[in-house]
This record gives structure tokens, C-alpha cells and sequence, in this order.
């Protein structure tokens, strides 16, 4: 029998060895998956992946705990907040951080949904430009490579007109000044890119565990965008959409980190002016049981039945449909597309005789 100074040492050595046997299981599946017929190598080699992730991640072992335990560590939790040491991470909208209360948690998932040419991946782009100044994040882009999101980046960065950099006319000296200013401001950001299309889960995970070793942590992770991840083989493409949501899910919790997720709208969204409806997320049900935050953005100028009045230019609108911890609003922004820039509208807000009025959240700008 062991004593009490090496049972420590006994029982990784008997964890250990678990590991291996359930290593060695693992290998002997994955050689009945390679002799399994009426299947495809890709097919097969991402079930082969699932399996060795599975082994890569070690759940933190939990124990019941006892109620005064628990108040303990909750009045120490709100002494922190007293103190003014809040865990949230500031996303840069001043009236998007109010309804969050400070902004984004480790382990909360956050879906940004929005038709097409409405500004997602500005307003995600942006957010991670502002989130990256004290946190590290990772942006996943499955539609855009990654020379076009520094094109992006730049374009907000340097305050330039895209098409200006896209042209890169070496006679315009005014440009490459303000690319040099927007690659000093971009230099200084603990931001990582990816341009993988077609992620898995698995795919996921491994680049957050690549950024996360070379980064010494990771605390923001952006999906760009949910529709266009792959599935694992379910039966239909809402149950592989379901999996991967609470996939996700459980990944932020496991690792601790911010997740936001990008989410197409469906056509009927189109059909009416005004603000999109969370009905109309594409597979919405799995969307609304796992994320901790749904935000739809709306972009006049940007839908099809818009007047394009001038009062409208530029406006757009995020509204935060579903919060589990807090609040629902609207709140006002400024998409400037030229630039690639967003943030707080701070002019008055136009009136749409379309929809009922709903509380608008405004705080000072950022400059992100």
C-alpha cells in the first residue's frame, strides 16, 4: 500500500496509464473506420480527429460544493467588482458594453446575426480590433482571406477610403502615410487570423490550442461565419448546425474564453423593413438554447425595401434580442463602409415609422 507522501505520485502514474488504454482504444477504432466501407477518406479522417480531440482534452474535475463555500467566494467575487476589477472584456460599442455590463465573460457565447452587405463582419472586425488592445483573440474567417481582412483592417486603421487601398496607386503618397499609421496601431494588437474554410469542430480546437500555446493564453475567439462550418455527419444539416452550436459552447466553457459567432439571416428577413426577427436566424432553436447573447444588426441603407433617406445614411442599428444575464435594447450605430468603420451613432436618431419605438442605449464612442 502506498503512504501518504507517494499516493499522489500513484495515482497520475494509475491516470496515466488510463490514458494510454483509452489511447490505444482510440487507435483500435480508428483502424475499423479505415477498413469501414461506404464511406470517403475525408469523412473518415474527421470522425479519426474527433476521437484523438477527445483524448486531447482534460475536463477540470469539479467537487460539490458546500453553500458557504460558495458565499465565500461570492462576496470575494463582488469585492472584486467593488473594487472595480470586473471580469467583462470591453467590446469598444459604448452602448453595447452598457447592456453587457462591462462587456464580454470567459465561457459566455455571443451570436451577431445579420443578412448579407449589413456589416457583420465590420462590426465583428472592429470588436476584435478594440477586444485585442488587452485581450488576445483569435478571428476564424471562413469567406475571406486573410489579405482581406488586413485590406479591412487598414482601411478602419488608417481612416481610408478601401478602394483607395485596394487600387494602391504608388502616386498617392496620402494612402501609404496612412497605411504606415494603420500598420504602427495594427502592429501593437494580440490579434490572429485564419482563413480555413469549411471548419470542423475539431479544426476549431486545434487552432485554439496552436494560438493559445504560442500566445501563453487565449481569451476571445470569433466565428466567421456558423453556416459555413462543417458538419460531423448527422443525419440532416439542422442536427449538425445543433452540434456544432453546443460544440462551441462547450468549448468557451472548458477553456474560459469569449466566443463570438457570426450567423447569417434567412430570406424572410428581406420581406419587411425593419429590424430582423430572432426567428429569422437560420436554424434559430439550436442558435437561442446555446448562446448567452443574440444581437441582430440592421442596416438601413443596406436592405432592399429602403427609402435610402438621407437622414438614414450610415445608421444602423444592434439590437440585442436575448440576454441570459441582463437586459434587451437597441443601440445605435455608425457604419461608415467606405472606411470600414464602426461605432456609436452620436447624431439624433432618425425616425422609421415602421416599427414601435424600443429604448435606445448610448453611451460616449470608442475609437476603434
Amino acid at each position: 500500500a502506498p503512504g501518504p507522501a507517494s499516493v499522489r505520485m500513484l495515482a497520475t502514474s494509475v491516470m496515466d496509464c488510463h490514458r494510454l488504454r483509452q489511447l490505444m482504444e482510440a487507435g483500435r477504432e480508428i483502424g475499423e473506420l479505415a477498413m469501414t466501407p461506404g464511406y470517403n477518406s475525408a469523412e473518415q479522417i474527421d470522425k479519426a480527429n474527433m476521437l484523438l480531440a477527445k483524448l486531447g482534452t482534460v475536463k477540470a474535475r469539479r467537487e460539490p460544493q458546500d453553500i458557504n463555500e460558495s458565499l465565500t467566494n461570492y462576496l470575494a467575487l463582488l469585492q472584486d467588482l467593488s473594487d472595480g476589477k470586473n471580469p467583462a472584456m470591453a467590446t469598444g460599442i459604448g452602448g453595447f458594453d452598457e447592456i453587457l455590463n462591462g462587456g464580454l465573460r470567459g465561457g459566455e457565447v455571443l451570436v451577431i446575426g445579420a443578412r448579407p452587405k449589413h456589416g457583420k463582419t465590420a462590426l465583428a472586425l472592429a470588436i476584435a480590433r478594440f477586444m485585442a488592445r488587452r485581450n488576445k483573440v483569435l478571428y476564424l474567417s471562413q469567406e475571406m482571406p486573410v489579405s482581406q481582412l488586413m485590406h479591412r483592417h487598414t482601411a478602419a486603421a488608417g481612416g481610408i477610403d478601401l478602394s483607395r487601398i485596394l487600387k494602391a496607386d504608388p502616386a498617392d503618397s496620402a494612402m501609404w502615410t496612412a497605411v504606415t499609421d494603420a500598420a504602427h496601431t495594427l502592429g501593437a494588437l494580440s490579434l490572429y487570423h485564419d482563413d480555413q474554410c469549411a471548419l470542423s469542430l475539431f479544426d476549431i480546437r486545434r487552432k485554439v490550442q496552436q494560438v493559445s500555446r504560442k500566445a501563453r493564453g487565449l481569451d476571445v475567439l470569433v466565428v466567421d461565419f456558423l453556416q459555413l462550418m462543417a458538419g460531423a455527419g448527422e443525419e440532416n444539416r439542422n442536427r449538425e448546425l445543433d452540434v456544432i452550436v453546443n460544440g462551441i459552447k462547450a468549448m468557451a466553457l472548458d477553456l474560459g474564453m469569449a466566443v463570438i459567432v457570426l450567423s447569417q439571416m434567412s430570406r424572410e428577413a428581406d420581406k419587411h423593413y425593419g429590424r430582423p426577427l430572432m426567428t429569422q436566424l437560420r436554424d434559430s432553436g439550436a442558435i437561442e438554447a446555446a448562446a448567452d447573447q443574440i444581437a441582430l444588426l440592421f442596416t438601413d441603407w443596406a436592405h432592399p425595401m429602403s427609402k435610402r433617406l438621407p437622414a438614414f445614411q450610415g445608421y444602423s442599428e444592434l439590437e440585442i434580442v436575448a440576454h441570459r444575464n441582463g437586459p434587451q435594447g437597441v443601440v445605435p450605430l455608425n457604419f461608415v463602409g467606405q472606411y470600414q468603420q464602426i461605432g456609436d451613432w452620436m447624431g439624433d436618431i432618425p425616425k422609421r415609422l415602421a416599427e414601435p419605438e424600443k429604448p435606445m442605449v448610448r453611451r460616449a464612442p470608442s475609437n476603434i
